[in-house]
């Protein structure tokens, strides 16, 4: 038996519905009208996939985030087949005290470590990473700070 089960259900054009094994629905457009495309719920499943790591481990070391925003953007290869080839993920970060370190660290463990999407993904696709941390109710602004990729952990 799988450990993760989907089904998809066309809806005609380019439009399907996904329908997670405990009954989740998803709305996916190729055609940009209604939904998604494939390529864009690829991209939120890596952004998800890491921010559940982050907020985990940032529970962990006892520095709960007020909120977090993450912005990805993925370059495309062109022609054929269109597979990511470089992928920017940009964490925002509110909340009393974070740590620059350990929001670091947690966002580096998860990448590096635990986030499944993104250890299924090709091993050759650029990741660009970095965090800004802000004070509550404060607006996202300020340059991010690099992630290092291959900091020893």
């Amino acid at each position: 038996m799988s450990d993760v089960s989907i089904k998809l259900n066309w809806d005609g054009g380019l439009k399907f519905t996904g329908i997670s094994s405990n009954g989740h629905q998803t709305k996916i457009d190729g055609d940009k009208e209604s939904g998604p495309t494939p390529m864009e719920v690829l991209l939120e499943a890596i952004g998800s996939c890491s921010a559940v790591d982050v907020v985990v481990i940032m529970e962990k070391v006892r520095t709960p985030l007020e909120r977090l925003e993450i912005k990805l953007d993925g370059h495309r290869h062109n022609p054929e087949p269109r597979y990511y080839t470089d992928v920017q993920i940009y964490f925002d970060a509110w909340g009393e005290g974070i740590n620059p370190d350990k929001l670091e660290r947690a966002i580096n463990l998860s990448i590096v470590k635990y986030c499944s999407v993104f250890h299924t993904l090709r091993p050759d696709i650029k990741f660009d990473v970095g965090y800004r941390i802000h004070s509550p109710g404060s607006d996202a602004a300020g340059e991010y700070s690099p992630v290092g990729m291959d900091a020893k952990l």
